[in-house]
């Protein structure tokens, strides 16, 4: 299992910096954030005039607002001549992928001139595009709502159509993905890419956090007996017999609004570890 860091060192040796390798973890702080606030990055890979390499580091989500007005420039480019293509290098950036180029810039600024620290990144923020092509889609993006960075990072286009403070939310998505897998190190959730956040994600596997158990209803076996033991032990009183049935989920769920977590009535690595239980 290669961590962030391990990927981070190897690409400052072989000087080949490349976002793309934590492409499994970047998927799954995406699919948290959109879990956090419903729908907050939306993907416009669909969009007709879109071209991409497909390289594992892209990401082709933005904010919905910026979504649309980058649909408006595409139909007037594209109403002009028809057959030209807009190629995308880079657009929603997530804050690991954005730790990485922090931490070579830190490292070696030789390698990476210039990076944001991780949650400082309008890439982050689901409102911004690098166009490769950019002269040819520099009239049509500036005629619907996107500004241009300028000479000093010609394919950069952002927009101000949307939330200032997703970067921030990708911050915390990540906080919450770890405390899930994690539940014996747990962290603040608070949107502040700080030492503490920046050690745990060094640690983190790029191709992403293993799936995790869950036991509910249906579910039968020796640890649904500890379970139902341990809840009984904890004063929410179970049949012990096994099988994860409606009484069981009943009292999992009084324990876990007791213990000030999520109450869903299944059974992940939160509720065992509050219930004392090692697999």
């Amino acid at each position: 299992m290669t961590t962030v860091k391990e990927a981070i060192d190897t690409m400052i040796q072989s000087r080949n910096v490349d976002t793309g390798r934590v492409s499994g973890l970047s998927r799954q702080i995406i699919v948290q954030m959109n879990t956090l606030q419903a729908s907050i990055l939306v993907n416009f890979e669909s969009l007709p005039g879109i071209s991409s390499s497909g390289e594992p580091h892209l990401n082709l989500y933005l904010q919905s607002g910026a979504k649309e007005s980058l649909r408006a420039a595409l139909r007037a480019g594209i109403a002009k001549q028809p057959s030209l293509k807009m190629t995308i290098n880079s657009a929603y950036r997530t804050v690991a992928q954005q730790h990485i180029l922090y931490q070579v810039y830190q490292r070696d600024p030789k390698l990476i001139p210039l990076a944001a620290k991780p949650g400082r990144s309008n890439h982050e923020n689901g409102l911004a595009i690098d166009v490769n092509n950019y002269n040819a889609w520099k009239p049509y993006l500036l005629a619907h709502g996107w500004h241009w960075l300028g000479g000093n990072d010609p394919v950069h286009f952002f927009e101000d159509n949307g939330r200032t403070d997703v970067d921030d939310l990708g911050v915390k998505a990540f906080q919450t993905l770890w405390n899930k897998y994690n539940p014996n190190d747990l962290m603040t959730v608070d949107g502040n890419f700080g030492a503490q956040t920046a050690a745990k994600m060094d640690r983190c596997p790029i191709s992403g956090f293993s799936i995790v158990t869950l036991f509910r209803m249906g579910d039968n076996g020796s640890v649904i007996t500890r379970i139902q033991q341990g809840l009984t032990h904890a004063g929410f009183p179970t049949p012990v017999n096994g099988f994860f049935d409606q009484k069981t989920k009943d009292a999992v769920i009084k324990f876990q609004s007791k213990k000030g977590l999520t109450a869903d009535g299944d059974v992940g690595p939160m509720t065992l570890k509050a219930l004392g239980i090692k697999l």
